[in-house]
């Protein structure tokens, strides 16, 4: 079985508080730009869905939980998996660990929508298959 999408990122000064912690409201910046490199891998880039084809991809539920700080440096391991796809919506999970010590998970759920309409729509039959082939290859831990 195949894992979850993974990427690394490190904490930058811009990203801290005076005390060289992070900033919360800065993860959720860290996390869109996870789904948007997910997005790149498994369905199409992000300059393509918004500008060509007049689609977005809008977070419309989110949960954080926050586990223990991230600092100035630190190095994050970031996994993003798929738990659900609906008709136009997908619900994901990122979960975040500094060498192997975990520092939050973000559970979200994305609308698929037509940016002039201000409307859901249904996920393309392609994608659709795309999304499903990464949920169904998720090893079973993943997200848990």
């Amino acid at each position: 079985m195949s894992e979850p999408f993974r990427v690394t990122r490190q904490i930058r000064f811009a990203d801290c508080d005076p005390a060289g912690i992070a900033y919360y409201p800065r993860y959720f910046e860290l996390c869109d730009g996870v789904v948007e490199d997910w997005c790149e891998a498994v369905l199409v880039e992000r300059r393509v869905l918004h500008l060509e084809l007049g689609l977005a991809l809008p977070t419309v539920e989110l949960r954080a939980t926050f586990t223990a700080p991230s600092r100035l440096g630190d190095r994050l391991d970031l996994l993003l998996a798929v738990h659900a796809i609906g008709r136009s919506s997908v619900q994901l999970s990122i979960d975040a660990a500094c060498g192997g010590e975990a520092r939050f998970t973000i559970d979200c759920t994305q609308v698929l929508m037509n940016m002039a309409e201000a409307r859901s729509v249904a996920w393309p039959d392609e994608w659709r298959k795309r999304i499903e082939a990464v949920l169904g290859r998720q090893s079973p831990e993943a997200g848990s």
